[in-house]
């Protein structure tokens, strides 16, 4: 049987692309839409417990690159599928500046980021439960933004300088999630060996009742494939 020829097929391109937007960095990147970053730290500041989460003296909020893509080709499946009234209303990261001087010493990452998520009612599997491929979307996405920030940050390392991608994840479904309400996504750096990072998280509803956990890994790659 006839195998297909995939020797003129275009080299996949994977770069980082620096979409990071938090105007209390000074991170705003062209063409970011004017009200993103505005009308998502309004809308969760209007709910008590995550007014409290990015309101924290050390809180430092900002969007991740997935919510802001760079143009109709990039980061489409969050920052456009699912950036619905009906799928993904909102999303803010934050992470904990550890002092005055954690966010500009290039050489200390972040390694901790947590992440909110307003879902609607259009990412449900049975009437009134978060689906769990949303779950797993979330949670890989959380895990993503680690090296987001860090790359924006302008920090040292194998890692950081160099888009990475999911090699593997493991995740434990725990209890059923809401639909309509907040999710918020708390992942860790658990190791970094050479191109590979591991990274970790943990799924909770409103309440602080953990849905899932997951572990994965991360190979920062070439810019083509």
């Amino acid at each position: 049987m006839p195998q297909p020829d995939d020797s003129t097929a275009t080299p996949l391109s994977i770069t980082p692309l620096n979409r990071v937007l938090s105007p209390p960095l000074g991170l705003i990147p062209p063409n970011t839409p004017p009200r993103l970053y505005s009308s998502a730290v309004a809308h969760f500041l209007s709910i008590p417990w995550c007014a409290c989460l990015i309101q924290a003296p050390d809180a430092v909020p900002f969007i991740p690159q997935s919510f802001n893509p760079q143009s109709p080709a990039h980061d489409q499946f969050v920052g456009a599928t699912l950036a619905t009234p009906r799928g993904l209303k909102h999303m803010l990261c934050f992470f904990h500046a550890e002092d005055e001087t954690h966010v500009q010493d290039p050489a200390r990452p972040i390694m901790h980021v947590s992440s909110l998520f307003a879902v609607g009612d259009g990412v449900s599997g049975y009437e009134g439960v978060l689906h769990g491929g949303m779950v797993m979307t979330m949670a890989d996405e959380s895990m993503g933004v680690l090296q987001e920030i860090n790359l924006a940050l302008g920090k040292i390392g194998d890692v950081f300088g160099a888009a990475s991608l999911t090699a593997g994840l493991e995740i434990k479904f725990l209890k059923p999630g809401p639909v309509n309400e907040t999710v918020l996504v708390n992942a860790w750096v658990d190791g970094v060996e050479g191109r590979k990072t591991r990274i970790k998280c943990e799924v909770r509803d409103g309440r602080g009742i953990e849905l899932a956990k997951c572990s994965s890994a991360w190979v920062s790659v070439k810019p083509k494939m």
